[in-house]
């Protein structure tokens, strides 16, 4: 069991930064409402990252803050700390992936008509009745994954925190080592890409 299983509830309204000063005081369960409240954002960034196992990497950023609580001073928000570190291991774990010879959902199914993917299996077990919106959803996720992986990785990776994680702009700059504006503008050209990739779906 992780030491963040139990939760006290009056430490909720607590700030990131003041439940890390209390973490680093010795009270664990500081940490593990931190964790509740960027696991699932972490994991989301890492996986749009090329993560193959986004949840190892979520366990690891949060065992590093454990090791090396202590260097956290506070001048800069556990936000960005946080998904400074998510980011760093997550390039870790995609360089260490090229060298494993794990099947991906992606990877076509041998002896199956046409270019069916484990994906495509998976999605097929949908019940009937949802099978039309099925295949929509899935042509759309489909066809935004492909306009995702189109963009040129720094505008990606500034959609990806905003979008998905809910990072400020400020924040994003800090956590990729840019200027806030520079974070906005690769922004405005991600929209653009992608708003004419998905413009049979408007």
């Amino acid at each position: 069991m992780w030491f963040w299983a139990i939760r006290p509830g009056n430490k909720e309204e607590l700030s990131d930064e003041e439940l890390m000063k209390r973490y680093q005081s010795g009270d664990t369960q500081a940490l593990g409402i931190l964790y509740d409240r960027y696991a699932h954002r972490v994991k989301a960034f890492v996986a749009r990252k090329g993560a193959k196992r986004p949840d190892e990497v979520v366990q690891d950023a949060f065992l590093r803050i454990v090791r090396n609580g202590g260097s956290f001073k506070g001048t800069a928000k556990f936000k960005t700390w946080l998904f400074s570190i998510a980011r760093n291991l997550a390039i870790d774990a995609a360089r260490r992936d090229k060298f494993r010879d794990m099947p991906s959902l992606d990877d076509p199914i041998r002896g199956t008509e046409g270019s069916m993917t484990r994906g495509d299996k998976v999605a097929s077990q949908v019940p009937h009745a949802n099978a039309e919106r099925a295949v929509d959803d899935q042509r759309f996720r489909a066809t935004l994954k492909a306009a995702l992986d189109a963009l040129p990785e720094e505008q990606r990776e500034v959609f990806v925190l905003r979008q998905y994680s809910g990072l400020s702009f400020k924040e994003i700059g800090e956590t990729v080592g840019c200027k806030e504006n520079t974070a906005k503008s690769r922004m405005r050209y991600a929209l653009l890409a992608l708003r004419e990739a998905l413009a049979m779906y408007r």
